[in-house]
């Protein structure tokens, strides 16, 4: 193999790994958001239907915010805004359920 072949076949594998990497953060981003959306969506529901308790209200709207922000990452393209709203998506979406979760069980 000579020198040019090889410095062929080295930038072709980079520019395959460039495609793979960019397709699986897309795939991670699209999904992330849409867990988030789906929590927003039965928070809404749960508070406009009269299923929450008071005393989740506060962590559900979290979640509604969370789902919020999951439905602008489809907006956005650029890289660096679109991972910061992904990490708030995660973080709000995180916080609602588990503060959700909670509330729920000491009222209980």
């Amino acid at each position: 193999m000579s020198e040019e072949e090889r410095a062929r076949a080295v930038e072709e594998y980079g520019q395959a790994v460039g495609r793979l990497r960019h397709s699986a953060f897309r795939n991670l981003r699209t999904s992330t958001a849409n867990v988030a959306i789906f929590f927003g969506v039965v928070s809404g529901w749960m508070i406009v239907t009269g299923d929450a308790e008071p005393a989740t209200l506060v962590p559900m709207s979290v979640s509604i915010l969370g789902g919020v922000l999951g439905i602008s990452t489809y907006a956005v393209r650029r890289q660096p805004l679109a991972r910061h709203l992904l990490i708030g998506t995660v973080v709000l979406a995180v916080v609602g359920l588990a503060g959700t979760v909670i509330a729920s069980q000491v009222s209980q």
